[in-house]
């Protein structure tokens, strides 16, 4: 038996709520009235162990759910429209892990049609894998941190932006679905003064889950880290405040069950979002100064912070930023991430 395995148990059976856990199993398996599947139960108890950590974020995914959302996830989740010299792509979710290289490809195909400014709609997108995520950042941004995660107290830059980024003026769409990875892009394109927000106040999910793929098949998605924005600033609870607040219209982008449809010119005025953030746009573009470009978030904290005393690392943040691959964003952890 694993070592880790022979710990656990152990750890079980010296704890009365273990060995109570243990008289409960015997008990149903023995006593109760009808057969009992063990797979069954031992998935339900393992539901209800999610389930105690009380956190609404958490979640079991058993071995048919599991493989259900692995396959969803290879489904496209980029869209594209253009209306005249404004490029539009919405990203429905970032949970496929090809969304950031049908974002690329979304990026470079209205980019190469000549449009002058970019309109990303990341309504009701309630996050995914936060790489996906900085593949997005890593387009728009020439320079900083592209956010930071924090482990009990502990905080790291997630990534370094790209020194080759596009520079076109850019105007993203949110509401109150817009949560986790799409608030980190939208929110660092926001403090970087890269983008200006439109849409209504989002989500605030401020924390992230690390997916474990568990021996059965099935699927584990257990709260792990905070995420922060540039400047570690949370949204945690708060959500983003867009620049341009958009009250009293609909917030969700989904009619009757389905997707709705990138609008065509003829309906542009029917998805007020839309059009206010065409006109949010066309503001910049009409600009005299020069098209937007990254502008640095200042440090909160230059180099390491060492500690004092050890058992304060828990209360304290820490930055410790990593080398930089100078003309590439660079992972400072992995991407097994959903935030």
């Amino acid at each position: 038996m694993d070592p880790r395995y022979q710990a656990a148990v152990r750890d079980l059976l010296e704890s009365p709520a273990g060995v109570a856990f243990l008289d409960a199993w015997i008990a149903v398996q023995r006593d109760y009235l009808y057969g009992v599947d063990s797979e069954t139960l031992l998935q339900g108890a393992t539901a209800g162990l999610v389930e105690a950590l009380g956190d609404p974020y958490s979640r079991y995914l058993d071995p048919g759910d599991a493989e259900a959302a692995r396959r969803a996830n290879e489904n496209g989740a980029v869209e594209i429209a253009q209306i005249g010299d404004v490029g539009i792509i919405r990203i429905a979710s970032f949970e496929g892990e090809a969304t950031g290289a049908q974002f690329a490809t979304a990026l470079d195909t209205l980019l190469g049609a000549g449009v002058r400014g970019l309109v990303l709609d990341l309504r009701g997108n309630e996050g995914g894998s936060i790489l996906q995520g900085l593949q997005v950042l890593d387009r728009f941004l020439t320079e900083g941190e592209l956010g930071f995660r924090r482990v009990r107290g502990v905080s790291v830059p997630i990534a370094y932006a790209n020194p080759r980024a596009a520079t076109n003026p850019l105007v993203v769409l949110v509401d109150g679905d817009t949560a986790s990875t799409a608030e980190i892009v939208a929110g660092t394109l926001q403090a970087y003064g890269r983008a200006r927000l439109v849409g209504t106040p989002t989500a605030g999910k401020g924390v992230g889950q690390t997916s474990i793929r568990l021996a059965d098949g099935s699927e584990l998605r257990l709260v792990s880290f905070e995420w922060l924005l540039p400047g570690l600033r949370s949204v945690n609870l708060v959500g983003l405040t867009p620049d341009v607040v958009i009250s009293g219209a609909p917030t969700d982008p989904v009619t009757n069950g389905e997707s709705r449809p990138l609008v065509s010119v003829p309906d542009e005025v029917g998805d007020t979002f839309l059009r206010l953030g065409i006109e949010a746009l066309r503001a910049l573009l009409s600009d005299e100064l020069p098209s937007q470009t990254s502008i640095p978030v200042p440090t909160v904290r230059v180099g390491p912070v060492l500690l004092p005393d050890p058992a304060q690392a828990e209360e304290e943040d820490v930055v410790r930023p990593e080398e930089i691959d100078e003309g590439d964003a660079r992972e400072v952890d992995p991407a097994h991430e959903v935030p």
